[in-house]
């Protein structure tokens, strides 16, 4: 196991010194189903979550100076939607090191998206924890790359209103998304919107930008954080 850890650490580019950390990041939550009282991934994964969060949200902010709030938080919520961190665990052949029980591994629950997210961000928690702080923005921007080629590649394909459409039909007898326009204020050439995004009685998101369509937008990039992700604090 030790060698395999070993192997793993050369991918992600990074030398723990309590391999303990890395063997819980890769733990799936099937590997101890049957021995509740071991420790699995998740808690790791919700600290690595922040982590992540925090070291692009500072990029970010550096690399666009002129962008608002907004902008910014769409950036951010490109990079780290679930099919983003998929590749980038996929890429470090992070798949080939899970911890998991034999029926998810006879299903190929390894390379489940959802699987690969929560690893990569166990990983992100366990390195701060054995190396701080800047161990993980190292290691976070290692694997990202040029951030802001990533941005703009990636924001061409990226619709949070059609992705949050196709979430909401896979359950059954889901309520139907309404964007209510709250705010419009400013001269012709410079108007600004509010719109909130509701679903059946409750306010998913509240969105501004320079035009409705882009107030919608950013609505429906909170309320996918929400839905995809319901443990996790919407901080926008």
């Amino acid at each position: 196991m030790v060698s395999d850890l070993n192997e793993l650490e050369d991918k992600i580019g990074y030398s723990f010194n309590n391999l303990g950390l890395l063997t819980l990041a890769v733990t799936h939550p099937s590997f101890n189903e049957h021995d509740k009282s071991k420790e699995d991934n998740q808690r790791m994964e919700f600290l690595g979550d922040s982590i992540l969060s925090s070291v692009l949200s500072n990029e970010l902010f550096h690399l666009y100076p002129a962008e608002d709030e907004g902008a910014l938080s769409r950036k951010r919520a490109v990079l780290v939607r679930g099919s983003s961190l998929a590749k980038i665990a996929s890429s470090l052949q992070i798949q080939d090191f899970l911890l998991m029980s034999k029926a998810e591994l006879k299903s190929h629950g390894y390379n489940r998206s959802s699987t690969l997210e929560d690893a990569i961000e166990a990983i992100i928690g366990a390195i701060y924890l054995d190396g701080g702080i800047d161990a993980a923005t190292n290691c976070i921007l290692k694997w990202f790359g040029d951030l802001k080629e990533k941005v703009d590649k990636e924001q061409v394909f990226y619709n949070p209103k059609g992705q949050l459409q196709e979430i909401l039909q896979e359950q059954e007898n889901h309520s139907k998304i309404v964007y209510h326009l709250t705010k419009e204020e400013g001269p012709p050439h410079q108007k600004s919107f509010e719109v909130d995004l509701i679903l059946g009685k409750k306010t998913l998101g509240t969105g501004m930008g320079k035009s409705k369509k882009e107030a919608e937008e950013e609505a429906a990039t909170k309320a996918l954080l929400i839905l995809q992700n319901p443990s996790k604090v919407d901080r926008e």
